[in-house]
């Protein structure tokens, strides 16, 4: 399957590499000397049990943790969208939804990407309103994340990943929360997108029978031990 190269990137080189990476977490090693690259287009699975060291690699490829040993190499430019597995609602910050998503676009160009926009303050909201939409959010998006269900706090965090037209998905167990009908909505558009537009996805996941069929690899890390 070709998907097509974001054109401020060098054609076939990977967006991210983690080279001879050691990872410990709680005094203990993770593993030890992993490589693991993403190219344009590819749509990555990592799985493994409990503890396997899923979320801390994914952390360590955008830079939020540091390895042990090892490094990692990211193309300068590319736009990244991340859903992080913990919940920035247990802060307890009172902000709408709507301004959750806005985060999103920081940095982003003027003409939002994928869907349009007009710019200035009524283009951000009608982009907002559609990033909301097509992740399945059906609540108010004045309505403050922290009276969010889990599930709709999920589709917040989805659609401020994906406001910004990124490059690379970077999603630690997005559908975390969201019912069978919810999940198959997330799986179908984060697909659609990696297929029709070439996002580059990293999707940690415990269960994959769902995206097995559309992923280019799956790597087990705890078959890595």
């Amino acid at each position: 399957m070709n998907a097509p190269v974001a054109p401020h990137l060098r054609e076939g080189a990977p967006w991210v590499r983690g080279i001879g990476l050691t990872l410990r977490a709680g005094g203990r090693t993770l593993f030890e000397g992993l490589d693991l690259a993403v190219s344009p287009g590819e749509l990555v699975v990592l799985t493994g049990p409990n503890g396997s060291g899923k979320s801390t690699l994914l952390r360590t490829l955008l830079g939020l943790e540091r390895p042990a040993f090892g490094r990692v190499e990211r193309i300068e430019g590319v736009r990244i969208g991340y859903v992080p597995q913990l919940d920035p609602g247990d802060a307890g910050l009172p902000f709408p939804a709507s301004s959750i998503v806005a985060q999103g676009l920081e940095g982003a160009n003027s003409s939002f990407g994928w869907w349009g926009g007009a710019g200035g303050r009524a283009g951000r909201r009608a982009v907002i309103a559609e990033a909301l939409t097509r992740v399945g959010y059906r609540a108010p998006p004045s309505r403050r994340y922290t009276r969010l269900s889990g599930g709709e706090r999920r589709r917040v965090l989805l659609a401020r990943a994906l406001v910004g037209s990124p490059d690379l998905l970077a999603l630690d167990e997005p559908t975390a929360g969201v019912d069978a009908a919810g999940e198959g909505e997330v799986l179908e558009l984060i697909v659609g997108l990696n297929r029709e537009r070439g996002t580059s996805i990293i999707w940690v996941a415990h269960g994959i029978q769902r995206l097995e069929a559309s992923a280019h690899r799956v790597i087990d890390l705890g078959a890595s031990r």
